[in-house]
């Protein structure tokens, strides 16, 4: 059993992409009418995926403030994967140009001028790296009177693809430790316990690697469906051994001699759990 498990995790290891995967249109069906008409528009009028720096202080039109942009500015050009960049300091002359302009002041300027915005054009749909790196830059220029606060679709993508991975991770490493050291301690067997963490785990890696056949990618509906896989084989297991152990108890009292308990205790748990697997896979299909 230890080899199968070795042998299920190097093929995941290999050829599973277990990163979290979130699309801008993730809250939507498919064949939702806003999203077939946006979808419509967007080939019509192709555009590019925006992030918006919203940069606030008590006087936006001062030259430091003005200087601060233009640097701010500066730095995201750096960033790869960064196509155009418009800003009080990129696109308008100058500040009361941007002012007078109809479109500047809706565009850069907010209405109370107490903020300004420096719009980012990425490149692509894998803004994970950009990012990453425009965080980076923020951090290093945000100050008491010179706030930075990142929105757009590429950022709170990545924020829900940053949040499944860590859900991906410490649920899994929780049901793992949490289950599994409960079982050693109930059932006080070090063969039992390696058993059914291998069973559990290769019931993990398999469906990942039939998910991946599929063409399914982990998402914000699959992130969490190797810990469900992981308990409820390992429920049933526990009905197994359960039964085992009370078949044991019985021929014990009736002095049978040698039982063949193993099979026993399948045929008794089979069809609980026969039936029980067929609602679950149905519940899991529709998720796929």
């Amino acid at each position: 059993m230890l080899i199968i498990t070795g042998g299920l995790f190097l093929l995941v290891a290999t050829f599973v992409d277990l990163k979290p995967v979130v699309d801008q249109n993730f809250f939507f069906s498919t064949n939702d009418p806003g999203i077939l008409q946006t979808k419509k528009i967007e080939r019509r009028f192709p555009s590019q995926p925006e992030v918006i720096l919203a940069v606030s202080s008590r006087d936006i039109s001062s030259q430091r403030y003005l200087s601060r942009i233009q640097r701010l500015t500066q730095r995201v050009h750096t960033i790869g994967g960064v196509s155009a960049v418009k800003s009080l300091a990129e696109g308008p002359k100058s500040f009361d140009d941007a002012v007078k302009s109809p479109f500047w002041s809706r565009l850069l300027i907010a209405p109370d001028r107490k903020s300004s915005n420096v719009i980012i054009f990425m490149k692509g749909k894998h803004t994970e790296q950009p990012i990453q790196r425009l965080e980076q830059i923020v951090h290093e220029l945000d100050a008491p009177d010179f706030r930075i606060h990142i929105a757009g679709p590429p950022y709170v993508v990545e924020m829900l693809r940053r949040s499944l991975a860590h859900d991906f991770r410490y649920f899994s490493l929780t049901a793992v430790v949490l289950f599994g050291l409960t079982m050693a301690a109930l059932f006080r067997s070090v063969r039992l316990f390696v058993g059914m963490l291998c069973t559990c785990a290769s019931a993990v890696l398999l469906t990942l690697l039939l998910q991946s056949m599929l063409g399914h990618k982990i998402g914000i509906l699959t992130v969490n469906l190797g810990t469900i896989v992981f308990v409820i084989a390992l429920s049933h297991l526990v009905y197994m051994t359960f039964n085992w152990q009370t078949l044991a108890d019985c021929a014990h009292r009736i002095g049978k001699k040698s039982p063949d308990l193993a099979t026993d205790a399948r045929r008794m748990t089979f069809p609980p759990s026969f039936w029980s697997m067929v609602c679950a896979s149905l519940g899991f299909a529709s998720l796929l």
